[in-house]
Protein backbone atom coordinates (compact mmCIF):
# COMPACT_ATOMS: atom_id res chain seq x y z
CA UNK A 1 0.00 0.00 0.00
CA UNK A 2 2.88 2.33 0.93
CA UNK A 3 4.58 1.58 -2.37
CA UNK A 4 1.41 2.41 -4.29
CA UNK A 5 1.09 5.73 -2.43
CA UNK A 6 4.68 6.60 -3.27
CA UNK A 7 4.07 5.90 -6.95
CA UNK A 8 0.98 8.13 -6.92
CA UNK A 9 2.97 10.90 -5.20
CA UNK A 10 5.77 10.63 -7.76
CA UNK A 11 3.23 10.80 -10.53
CA UNK A 12 1.66 13.95 -9.09
CA UNK A 13 5.09 15.57 -8.71
CA UNK A 14 5.98 14.78 -12.33
CA UNK A 15 2.59 16.16 -13.48
CA UNK A 16 3.10 19.35 -11.45
CA UNK A 17 6.56 19.86 -12.92
CA UNK A 18 5.12 19.33 -16.39
CA UNK A 19 2.36 21.89 -15.77
CA UNK A 20 4.92 24.41 -14.53
CA UNK A 21 6.83 23.99 -17.75
CA UNK A 22 3.77 24.35 -20.00
CA UNK A 23 4.05 28.16 -20.46
CA UNK A 24 7.68 27.81 -21.41
CA UNK A 25 7.09 24.85 -23.71
CA UNK A 26 4.22 26.54 -25.52
CA UNK A 27 5.55 30.10 -25.35
CA UNK A 28 4.49 32.02 -28.45
CA UNK A 29 7.30 32.72 -30.89
CA UNK A 30 6.79 36.02 -32.69
CA UNK A 31 8.72 37.02 -35.77
CA UNK A 32 9.50 40.67 -36.44
CA UNK A 33 6.80 40.64 -39.12
CA UNK A 34 4.24 39.49 -36.53
CA UNK A 35 5.25 42.32 -34.20
CA UNK A 36 4.98 44.97 -36.91
CA UNK A 37 1.56 43.67 -37.99
CA UNK A 38 0.31 43.85 -34.39
CA UNK A 39 1.52 47.45 -34.17
CA UNK A 40 -0.30 48.34 -37.37
CA UNK A 41 -3.49 46.72 -36.08
CA UNK A 42 -3.57 47.79 -32.42
CA UNK A 43 -1.38 50.86 -31.83
CA UNK A 44 -3.49 53.82 -30.57
CA UNK A 45 -1.00 56.31 -31.98
CA UNK A 46 -1.98 55.11 -35.46
CA UNK A 47 -5.70 54.80 -34.75
CA UNK A 48 -5.89 58.44 -33.67
CA UNK A 49 -4.87 59.46 -37.20
CA UNK A 50 -7.66 57.30 -38.63
CA UNK A 51 -10.09 59.21 -36.42
CA UNK A 52 -8.74 62.56 -37.65
CA UNK A 53 -8.89 61.42 -41.27
CA UNK A 54 -12.52 60.40 -40.85
CA UNK A 55 -13.24 63.73 -39.18
CA UNK A 56 -11.83 65.81 -42.04
CA UNK A 57 -13.56 63.63 -44.64
CA UNK A 58 -16.82 64.23 -42.79
CA UNK A 59 -16.10 67.96 -42.68
CA UNK A 60 -15.49 67.88 -46.45
CA UNK A 61 -18.89 66.29 -46.97
CA UNK A 62 -20.63 69.05 -45.02
CA UNK A 63 -18.53 71.85 -46.54
CA UNK A 64 -20.87 72.05 -49.55
CA UNK A 65 -23.91 72.83 -47.44
CA UNK A 66 -25.75 76.12 -47.88
CA UNK A 67 -26.47 78.59 -45.08
CA UNK A 68 -29.69 78.05 -43.19
CA UNK A 69 -32.70 79.93 -44.51
CA UNK A 70 -33.99 82.89 -42.49
CA UNK A 71 -37.64 83.57 -41.75
CA UNK A 72 -39.24 86.48 -39.96
CA UNK A 73 -42.58 88.01 -39.10
CA UNK A 74 -43.67 91.45 -37.90
CA UNK A 75 -45.47 94.68 -38.63
CA UNK A 76 -44.67 96.57 -41.82
CA UNK A 77 -45.26 100.32 -42.23
CA UNK A 78 -47.86 100.24 -39.48
CA UNK A 79 -48.99 103.43 -37.68
CA UNK A 80 -48.52 103.61 -33.91
CA UNK A 81 -52.19 104.50 -33.59
CA UNK A 82 -54.21 101.27 -33.93
CA UNK A 83 -57.31 103.28 -34.87
CA UNK A 84 -55.65 104.07 -38.16
CA UNK A 85 -55.28 100.36 -39.02
CA UNK A 86 -58.99 100.01 -39.76
CA UNK A 87 -60.86 101.23 -42.82
CA UNK A 88 -62.99 104.40 -42.20
CA UNK A 89 -65.61 105.14 -44.94
CA UNK A 90 -66.40 108.53 -43.42
CA UNK A 91 -62.80 109.55 -43.85
CA UNK A 92 -62.57 107.67 -47.16
CA UNK A 93 -59.57 105.63 -45.86
CA UNK A 94 -58.92 101.92 -46.41
CA UNK A 95 -56.75 101.51 -43.30
CA UNK A 96 -52.99 101.58 -42.95
CA UNK A 97 -50.23 99.05 -42.19
CA UNK A 98 -49.83 95.32 -42.60
CA UNK A 99 -48.39 92.21 -40.95
CA UNK A 100 -45.44 90.89 -42.93
CA UNK A 101 -44.10 87.33 -43.21
CA UNK A 102 -40.56 87.13 -44.61
CA UNK A 103 -38.27 84.32 -45.90
CA UNK A 104 -34.71 84.69 -47.13
CA UNK A 105 -32.12 82.22 -48.52
CA UNK A 106 -28.51 83.05 -49.33
CA UNK A 107 -26.89 80.80 -51.94
CA UNK A 108 -23.11 80.65 -51.75
CA UNK A 109 -21.33 80.43 -55.07
CA UNK A 110 -20.90 76.69 -55.97
CA UNK A 111 -17.22 77.24 -56.75
CA UNK A 112 -16.73 78.52 -53.20
CA UNK A 113 -18.38 75.41 -51.80
CA UNK A 114 -16.21 73.13 -53.92
CA UNK A 115 -13.06 75.02 -52.92
CA UNK A 116 -13.96 74.73 -49.23
CA UNK A 117 -14.58 70.99 -49.64
CA UNK A 118 -11.23 70.51 -51.38
CA UNK A 119 -9.54 72.39 -48.54
CA UNK A 120 -10.98 69.95 -46.00
CA UNK A 121 -9.97 66.96 -48.12
CA UNK A 122 -6.40 68.32 -48.25
CA UNK A 123 -6.31 68.39 -44.45
CA UNK A 124 -7.32 64.72 -44.51
CA UNK A 125 -4.40 64.03 -46.88
CA UNK A 126 -1.95 65.62 -44.45
CA UNK A 127 -3.18 63.37 -41.62
CA UNK A 128 -2.86 60.31 -43.87
CA UNK A 129 0.81 61.01 -44.50
CA UNK A 130 1.44 61.88 -40.86
CA UNK A 131 0.08 58.46 -39.98
CA UNK A 132 2.65 56.92 -42.33
CA UNK A 133 5.42 58.90 -40.65
CA UNK A 134 4.30 57.79 -37.18
CA UNK A 135 4.07 54.17 -38.37
CA UNK A 136 7.65 54.39 -39.62
CA UNK A 137 8.88 55.66 -36.24
CA UNK A 138 6.98 52.94 -34.34
CA UNK A 139 8.40 50.29 -36.66
CA UNK A 140 11.92 51.59 -36.04
CA UNK A 141 11.41 51.46 -32.27
CA UNK A 142 10.08 47.90 -32.52
CA UNK A 143 13.01 46.78 -34.66
CA UNK A 144 15.52 48.25 -32.22
CA UNK A 145 13.89 46.43 -29.30
CA UNK A 146 13.53 43.21 -31.28
CA UNK A 147 17.14 43.10 -32.51
CA UNK A 148 18.34 44.16 -29.06
CA UNK A 149 16.53 41.12 -27.65
CA UNK A 150 18.14 38.86 -30.30
CA UNK A 151 21.62 40.05 -29.33
CA UNK A 152 20.85 39.70 -25.62
CA UNK A 153 19.81 36.09 -26.18
CA UNK A 154 23.11 35.42 -27.91
CA UNK A 155 24.96 37.14 -25.09
CA UNK A 156 23.16 34.88 -22.64
CA UNK A 157 24.47 31.85 -24.56
CA UNK A 158 28.04 33.19 -24.37
CA UNK A 159 27.70 33.92 -20.66
CA UNK A 160 26.21 30.49 -19.94
CA UNK A 161 29.15 28.87 -21.74
CA UNK A 162 31.53 31.04 -19.74
CA UNK A 163 29.77 30.02 -16.52
CA UNK A 164 30.25 26.37 -17.40
CA UNK A 165 33.95 26.92 -18.20
CA UNK A 166 34.58 28.71 -14.90
CA UNK A 167 32.78 26.02 -12.89
CA UNK A 168 34.97 23.41 -14.56
CA UNK A 169 38.13 25.39 -13.78
CA UNK A 170 37.05 25.93 -10.16
CA UNK A 171 36.33 22.23 -9.67
CA UNK A 172 39.65 21.38 -11.28
CA UNK A 173 41.47 23.85 -9.06
CA UNK A 174 39.82 22.45 -5.92
CA UNK A 175 40.97 18.98 -6.88
CA UNK A 176 44.49 20.15 -7.67
CA UNK A 177 44.73 22.11 -4.42
CA UNK A 178 44.11 18.95 -2.42
CA UNK A 179 47.25 17.52 -3.91
CA UNK A 180 49.23 20.78 -3.62
CA UNK A 181 49.28 21.33 -7.38
CA UNK A 182 47.63 24.78 -7.50
CA UNK A 183 47.38 28.08 -5.60
CA UNK A 184 44.42 29.55 -3.77
CA UNK A 185 44.78 33.08 -5.20
CA UNK A 186 43.97 31.81 -8.72
CA UNK A 187 41.07 29.84 -7.26
CA UNK A 188 39.57 32.94 -5.64
CA UNK A 189 40.07 34.92 -8.81
CA UNK A 190 38.09 32.28 -10.70
CA UNK A 191 35.35 32.38 -8.04
CA UNK A 192 35.15 36.16 -8.36
CA UNK A 193 34.92 35.88 -12.15
CA UNK A 194 32.13 33.31 -11.79
CA UNK A 195 30.16 35.69 -9.58
CA UNK A 196 30.67 38.46 -12.11
CA UNK A 197 29.41 36.23 -14.95
CA UNK A 198 26.34 35.21 -12.94
CA UNK A 199 25.61 38.89 -12.25
CA UNK A 200 25.88 39.62 -15.96
CA UNK A 201 23.44 36.78 -16.70
CA UNK A 202 20.93 38.25 -14.22
CA UNK A 203 21.32 41.72 -15.76
CA UNK A 204 20.98 40.33 -19.30
CA UNK A 205 17.77 38.49 -18.36
CA UNK A 206 16.46 41.73 -16.87
CA UNK A 207 17.21 43.58 -20.10
CA UNK A 208 15.40 40.85 -22.06
CA UNK A 209 12.34 41.35 -19.83
CA UNK A 210 12.52 45.08 -20.54
CA UNK A 211 12.63 44.43 -24.30
CA UNK A 212 9.58 42.19 -23.96
CA UNK A 213 7.70 44.93 -22.11
CA UNK A 214 8.74 47.49 -24.74
CA UNK A 215 7.41 45.30 -27.56
CA UNK A 216 4.18 44.52 -25.69
CA UNK A 217 3.72 48.26 -25.17
CA UNK A 218 4.25 48.99 -28.86
CA UNK A 219 1.75 46.24 -29.74
CA UNK A 220 -0.70 47.71 -27.18
CA UNK A 221 -0.98 44.42 -25.30
CA UNK A 222 -0.86 43.37 -21.67
CA UNK A 223 2.68 44.21 -20.61
CA UNK A 224 3.04 40.86 -18.78
CA UNK A 225 2.32 38.65 -21.80
CA UNK A 226 5.34 36.42 -22.31
CA UNK A 227 6.55 35.37 -25.74
CA UNK A 228 9.75 34.42 -27.49
CA UNK A 229 11.44 35.61 -30.67
CA UNK A 230 13.58 34.09 -33.37
CA UNK A 231 17.30 34.79 -33.26
CA UNK A 232 17.75 35.72 -36.91
CA UNK A 233 19.53 38.99 -37.63
CA UNK A 234 18.99 40.25 -41.16
CA UNK A 235 22.12 41.09 -43.11
CA UNK A 236 21.12 43.29 -46.03
CA UNK A 237 23.48 44.74 -48.59
CA UNK A 238 22.26 48.29 -48.07
CA UNK A 239 25.78 49.66 -48.51
CA UNK A 240 25.60 48.65 -52.19
CA UNK A 241 22.31 50.41 -52.89
CA UNK A 242 22.08 53.43 -55.16
CA UNK A 243 19.52 55.94 -53.91
CA UNK A 244 18.42 59.04 -55.80
CA UNK A 245 16.07 61.84 -54.83
CA UNK A 246 13.14 60.11 -56.55
CA UNK A 247 13.39 57.12 -54.19
CA UNK A 248 13.31 59.47 -51.19
CA UNK A 249 10.35 61.44 -52.56
CA UNK A 250 8.38 58.26 -53.29
CA UNK A 251 9.11 56.51 -49.99
CA UNK A 252 9.28 59.07 -47.18
CA UNK A 253 5.99 59.95 -45.50
CA UNK A 254 7.70 63.01 -43.99
CA UNK A 255 8.31 64.35 -47.49
CA UNK A 256 4.74 63.49 -48.46
CA UNK A 257 3.56 65.45 -45.41
CA UNK A 258 5.40 68.47 -46.77
CA UNK A 259 3.91 67.86 -50.21
CA UNK A 260 0.43 67.54 -48.72
CA UNK A 261 1.01 70.75 -46.75
CA UNK A 262 1.84 72.41 -50.05
CA UNK A 263 -1.40 71.03 -51.52
CA UNK A 264 -3.22 72.24 -48.41
CA UNK A 265 -1.86 75.75 -48.90
CA UNK A 266 -2.85 75.67 -52.56
CA UNK A 267 -6.35 74.51 -51.62
CA UNK A 268 -6.56 77.29 -49.06
CA UNK A 269 -5.34 79.75 -51.68
CA UNK A 270 -7.99 78.47 -54.08
CA UNK A 271 -10.63 78.91 -51.39
CA UNK A 272 -9.48 82.45 -50.62
CA UNK A 273 -9.36 83.24 -54.32
CA UNK A 274 -12.95 81.99 -54.69
CA UNK A 275 -14.06 84.81 -52.38
CA UNK A 276 -13.85 87.14 -55.37
CA UNK A 277 -16.89 85.33 -56.79
CA UNK A 278 -20.34 86.71 -55.98
CA UNK A 279 -22.89 85.00 -53.75
CA UNK A 280 -26.59 85.08 -54.47
CA UNK A 281 -29.70 85.46 -52.39
CA UNK A 282 -33.46 85.41 -52.69
CA UNK A 283 -35.89 87.21 -50.38
CA UNK A 284 -39.67 86.95 -50.36
CA UNK A 285 -41.97 89.11 -48.21
CA UNK A 286 -45.75 88.71 -47.94
CA UNK A 287 -47.83 91.53 -46.39
CA UNK A 288 -51.20 90.80 -44.79
CA UNK A 289 -52.69 94.30 -45.10
CA UNK A 290 -55.02 95.79 -42.47
CA UNK A 291 -58.38 97.31 -43.31
CA UNK A 292 -59.44 97.15 -46.92
CA UNK A 293 -55.93 97.40 -48.36
CA UNK A 294 -54.96 94.81 -50.95
CA UNK A 295 -52.47 92.12 -49.89
CA UNK A 296 -48.95 92.81 -51.18
CA UNK A 297 -45.69 90.98 -51.68
CA UNK A 298 -42.07 91.71 -52.29
CA UNK A 299 -39.65 89.40 -54.19
CA UNK A 300 -36.01 90.42 -54.36
CA UNK A 301 -32.92 88.79 -55.81
CA UNK A 302 -29.59 89.73 -54.24
CA UNK A 303 -25.97 89.42 -55.26
CA UNK A 304 -22.81 90.28 -53.34
CA UNK A 305 -20.10 92.41 -54.92
CA UNK A 306 -16.83 91.09 -53.43
CA UNK A 307 -14.70 92.83 -56.03
CA UNK A 308 -15.41 96.19 -54.43
CA UNK A 309 -12.06 97.73 -53.38
CA UNK A 310 -13.01 97.99 -49.70
CA UNK A 311 -13.96 94.30 -49.54
CA UNK A 312 -11.39 92.67 -51.84
CA UNK A 313 -8.28 93.73 -49.95
CA UNK A 314 -8.56 90.92 -47.37
CA UNK A 315 -8.66 87.92 -49.73
CA UNK A 316 -6.19 89.45 -52.16
CA UNK A 317 -3.56 89.92 -49.45
CA UNK A 318 -4.21 86.37 -48.16
CA UNK A 319 -3.73 84.88 -51.63
CA UNK A 320 -0.52 86.85 -52.06
CA UNK A 321 0.79 85.80 -48.62
CA UNK A 322 0.07 82.13 -49.35
CA UNK A 323 2.38 82.34 -52.36
CA UNK A 324 5.27 83.05 -50.00
CA UNK A 325 4.25 80.17 -47.74
CA UNK A 326 4.17 77.81 -50.73
CA UNK A 327 7.61 79.00 -51.78
CA UNK A 328 8.87 78.39 -48.24
CA UNK A 329 7.55 74.84 -48.12
CA UNK A 330 9.08 74.07 -51.53
CA UNK A 331 12.47 75.11 -50.20
CA UNK A 332 11.82 72.96 -47.12
CA UNK A 333 11.19 69.99 -49.42
CA UNK A 334 14.50 70.57 -51.19
CA UNK A 335 16.31 70.77 -47.86
CA UNK A 336 14.59 67.60 -46.66
CA UNK A 337 15.69 65.58 -49.70
CA UNK A 338 19.23 66.93 -49.40
CA UNK A 339 19.49 66.04 -45.70
CA UNK A 340 18.00 62.56 -46.10
CA UNK A 341 20.24 61.70 -49.06
CA UNK A 342 23.26 62.82 -47.02
CA UNK A 343 22.14 60.76 -44.02
CA UNK A 344 21.65 57.68 -46.22
CA UNK A 345 25.13 57.95 -47.73
CA UNK A 346 26.61 58.38 -44.26
CA UNK A 347 24.77 55.28 -42.99
CA UNK A 348 25.95 53.27 -46.02
CA UNK A 349 29.58 54.10 -45.22
CA UNK A 350 29.07 53.11 -41.58
CA UNK A 351 27.42 49.82 -42.60
CA UNK A 352 30.33 48.99 -44.89
CA UNK A 353 32.91 49.72 -42.19
CA UNK A 354 30.95 47.83 -39.53
CA UNK A 355 30.72 44.76 -41.76
CA UNK A 356 34.50 44.86 -42.24
CA UNK A 357 34.99 44.96 -38.47
CA UNK A 358 32.59 42.06 -37.98
CA UNK A 359 34.34 40.02 -40.67
CA UNK A 360 37.72 40.57 -38.99
CA UNK A 361 36.24 39.51 -35.66
CA UNK A 362 34.68 36.38 -37.18
CA UNK A 363 37.65 35.25 -39.27
CA UNK A 364 40.71 36.51 -37.38
CA UNK A 365 40.26 37.87 -33.88
CA UNK A 366 37.82 35.41 -32.26
CA UNK A 367 39.43 32.27 -33.80
CA UNK A 368 42.85 33.49 -32.58
CA UNK A 369 41.52 34.23 -29.09
CA UNK A 370 39.78 30.86 -28.97
CA UNK A 371 42.96 29.08 -30.06
CA UNK A 372 44.93 30.96 -27.39
CA UNK A 373 42.44 29.91 -24.72
CA UNK A 374 42.38 26.27 -25.85
CA UNK A 375 46.20 26.18 -25.87
CA UNK A 376 46.38 27.67 -22.37
CA UNK A 377 43.71 25.24 -21.10
CA UNK A 378 45.55 22.26 -22.59
CA UNK A 379 48.82 23.39 -21.01
CA UNK A 380 47.05 23.84 -17.67
CA UNK A 381 45.59 20.35 -17.87
CA UNK A 382 49.12 19.05 -18.58
CA UNK A 383 50.46 21.00 -15.58
CA UNK A 384 52.72 23.19 -17.73
CA UNK A 385 50.72 26.40 -17.29
CA UNK A 386 49.18 28.25 -14.35
CA UNK A 387 45.45 28.93 -13.91
CA UNK A 388 46.04 32.70 -14.14
CA UNK A 389 47.05 32.33 -17.79
CA UNK A 390 43.96 30.25 -18.55
CA UNK A 391 41.70 32.80 -16.85
CA UNK A 392 43.29 35.68 -18.77
CA UNK A 393 42.93 33.81 -22.07
CA UNK A 394 39.32 32.95 -21.28
CA UNK A 395 38.51 36.54 -20.22
CA UNK A 396 40.01 37.95 -23.43
CA UNK A 397 37.94 35.46 -25.47
CA UNK A 398 34.75 36.32 -23.58
CA UNK A 399 35.26 40.06 -23.97
CA UNK A 400 35.90 39.65 -27.69
CA UNK A 401 32.78 37.48 -28.11
CA UNK A 402 30.65 40.06 -26.29
CA UNK A 403 32.27 42.85 -28.30
CA UNK A 404 31.45 40.94 -31.47
CA UNK A 405 27.79 40.76 -30.42
CA UNK A 406 27.84 44.50 -29.69
CA UNK A 407 29.12 45.02 -33.22
CA UNK A 408 26.26 42.93 -34.57
CA UNK A 409 23.84 45.12 -32.62
CA UNK A 410 25.46 48.26 -34.01
CA UNK A 411 25.11 46.85 -37.52
CA UNK A 412 21.45 46.04 -36.86
CA UNK A 413 20.89 49.59 -35.59
CA UNK A 414 22.51 51.03 -38.72
CA UNK A 415 20.27 48.88 -40.91
CA UNK A 416 17.23 50.04 -38.95
CA UNK A 417 18.35 53.65 -39.45
CA UNK A 418 18.68 53.00 -43.19
CA UNK A 419 15.23 51.41 -43.30
CA UNK A 420 13.87 54.35 -41.33
CA UNK A 421 15.25 56.80 -43.90
CA UNK A 422 13.48 54.98 -46.76
CA UNK A 423 10.53 53.59 -44.75
CA UNK A 424 11.40 49.98 -45.49
CA UNK A 425 9.25 47.67 -43.36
Amino acid sequence: MMKKSNNILKGLIILAIGLLNVPKMFSQVMTLENVLNEIEKNQPELKKYDAKINAYNTYATGAKSLDAPQVGAGFFMTPYNPQMWKADPSMNTNGMGSFMISAQQMIMNPKKLNANSDYMKSMSGVETQMKGSMRNELYSMAKMSYYGWVVLKRKTTVLKESEGILKYLIESTELRYKYGMDKLNAYYKAKGMLGDIQTMIVMTNQEISQKMIELNTLMNRDKNITFDIDTVLKNNDYEKSIIDSTAIINSRSDFKVLKQNENLLRAKQSFENSKRLPDFGLKYDHMLAFGKQPQQFSLMAMVSIPIAPWSSKMYKSTVSGLNYEIESIKLEQQGFVNNVSGAIENIKVKIKNKKQQIELSEKVVIPSMKKNYETALLAYEQNTEELFMVLDAWQNLKLMQLNYLDQLMELAELQVQYENQLEIK
